[in-house]
């Protein structure tokens, strides 16, 4: 009876030494193995975000996403129907240093967010305007342009400064920096009766010639755009000394999903070229009479 006992009693040490061992060798393989995966899983995520110019590559196509009431960065040309404008210029040359094809996608400017994130569109190019809301929102390029927040009324109106629009009624468009950059001079905003929010800045400048609004809150771009189409029909509210009145400086720049690094350095690197090669400021001067971007020469 003892050699059994003593028999089982070894034979259940053995079983016990081999147990303990087991466990550390478990984790070890597991650790490896959870190491691994997590690296497999980094890899793959950093894939597909790398895969954003791939797949732009493989359509053979840039789908860019835009306002079409937005003069003079995109807009439809109401002779011919198409659309056209500096931005699309610009896009389109930057698919020809790219080999691939420019798409334009009109979008409710009120759901780009929903439009970029659905993969519906590649990109929001069309007088984007650089915030700090955008840029937590979205993957933001270099800019390229600056642009200044003004406030345009009709000419033969009695407003020559902000001071002036006191109790008055001003129109921006939604979701606009325009409308950032009320809510960001809270000063001015309170001396107002009313905002209204419109569409597209098209409408909006007839909004003013119906006297349903007092002024709207533009873009200097287009508001400069309107003048020169429409000789003496508008004027910018000035500072005192002289100045047109800015409710904001900022850069227009142009709006990729988070993930998209590899699509926004394609991007980038054509307008870099351009600049080197002469090709943005070509496309500036056609429509501003002027060079007007900012991006740096490759």
């Amino acid at each position: 009876m003892k050699k059994v006992w003593a028999l089982l009693l070894t034979a259940i040490l053995v079983i016990g030494c081999v147990g303990c061992g087991s466990p550390n060798a478990g984790n070890g393989g597991d650790a490896a193995g959870l190491n691994n995966n997590s690296q497999e899983m980094a890899s793959g995520m950093d894939g597909e975000a790398d895969a954003s110019w791939d797949k732009v590559e493989q359509a053979g196509k840039l789908i860019l996403g835009l306002d079409d009431a937005f003069p003079p960065m995109g807009f439809v040309d109401t002779q011919t129907g198409e659309l056209v404008g500096f931005d699309i210029d610009v896009a389109r040359e930057v698919c020809n240093h790219l080999g691939i094809e420019l798409e334009t996608q009109p979008i409710n400017w009120d759901n780009k967010s929903a439009e970029l994130n659905n993969g519906n569109v590649d990109c929001l190019w069309n007088g984007f305007s650089k915030t700090e809301e955008r840029d937590r929102e979205f993957n933001l390029s270099i800019p390229y342009m600056k642009n200044n927040q003004i406030v345009l009324v009709k000419s033969d109106s009695a407003y020559k400064g902000l001071k002036d629009l006191e109790g008055k009624t001003v129109g921006v468009q939604a979701d606009s920096s325009a409308e950032v950059a009320l809510n960001d001079n809270p000063d001015f905003k309170n001396t107002l009766k009313d905002i209204v929010q419109i569409d597209d800045y098209s409408k909006a400048v007839l909004e003013i010639q119906n006297g349903t609004i007092d002024a709207i809150a533009i873009d200097e771009v287009v508001a400069r755009y309107y003048l020169t189409n429409n000789p003496g029909a508008y004027v910018v509210l000035q500072n005192e000394d002289g100045t047109d009145a800015s409710l904001a400086q900022e850069d227009y720049v142009i709006g990729f999903r988070k993930a998209d690094n590899a699509l926004k350095e394609k991007v980038e690197g054509a307008l870099k070229e351009m600049a080197a090669d002469g090709t943005i400021k070509e496309i500036s001067e056609k429509w501003f009479s002027e060079d007007v971007t900012t991006v740096p020469a490759e």
